[in-house]
């Protein structure tokens, strides 16, 4: 008799686990969330998107390998950009999305991510020899992708054209900032005309160069009228501008 009881009432507290497990596996199930792949990446893209120095277009986003759908209890889930460091924005990198539920930190997602930008950068149009000044026709502007950001990156024509090439060029090569030197387009002791500028009105006077410069630089150059000194762009070879 004594072990018949006994085992009635092992059998009963079996159950009666069972049954609160079961109970307690309903409840928590009803409040479990699951975060979906496609919410992680919606986060990650719209957070590189929002911190990115050039236009959107000039974006492309790869999730590197899939990422699992992740199932956490709360009721008030929420999901966040845990970033730890400065972020170029560009190559392949980590970002680390933090799920929360009502400010409590449950879970932390890796997410494995590569960054591409297009830039335009120059290019030759046809071969170029060395020592050559690049003039607009020898030169163009194409759009290429980086996952790194690019060394000695050219990406205005003008500021190849006027210069000279430290080397010969193929065509369709791009064209680098260290592959340019200035050419001299004023010399001193050269006399020039000095354009004045100031809004609508232009006055126009003379002066005698104290530096060498090239286009685009700001040079001395002595006022012969009023034998002052003072700072002005180089535009060509015969003119300079001060600008108000």
């Amino acid at each position: 008799m004594r072990i018949r009881t006994l085992i009635r009432i092992s059998i009963t507290i079996s159950l009666t686990v069972i049954f609160l497990a079961a109970v307690v596996s309903l409840s928590l199930a009803e409040n479990a969330t699951v975060v979906k792949e496609s919410r992680i990446k919606k986060i990650v893209k719209e957070y590189i998107e929002a911190n990115i120095s050039w236009p959107r277009e000039n974006v492309r986003i790869e999730f590197l390998g899939r990422i699992a759908d992740v199932s956490v209890i709360g009721e008030k889930v929420n999901l966040e950009i845990r970033s730890g460091r400065e972020e170029s924005f560009i190559g392949d990198t980590t970002v680390t999305v933090a799920v929360y539920d009502d400010g409590t930190l449950l879970r932390e997602i890796p997410v494995r991510v590569r960054m591409e930008a297009a830039i335009e950068v120059v290019i030759s149009t046809k071969y170029l020899q060395r020592d050559s000044e690049i003039s607009y026709g020898d030169v163009k502007l194409v759009r290429k992708w980086f996952n790194r950001m690019p060394a000695h990156v050219v990406t205005q024509i003008e500021d190849a054209v006027g210069k000279q090439l430290y080397s010969d060029v193929k065509q369709n090569t791009e064209i680098k900032r260290n592959m340019l030197k200035s050419v001299k387009t004023i010399r001193r002791g050269k006399m020039v005309k000095i354009l004045i500028e100031n809004g609508p009105m232009t006055i126009m006077t003379f002066g005698l160069c104290e530096e060498d410069g090239s286009r685009g630089d700001f040079i001395k150059v002595r006022n012969t009228s009023s034998n002052k000194t003072v700072y002005a762009r180089v535009v060509d070879d015969s003119s300079v501008r001060i600008e108000f």
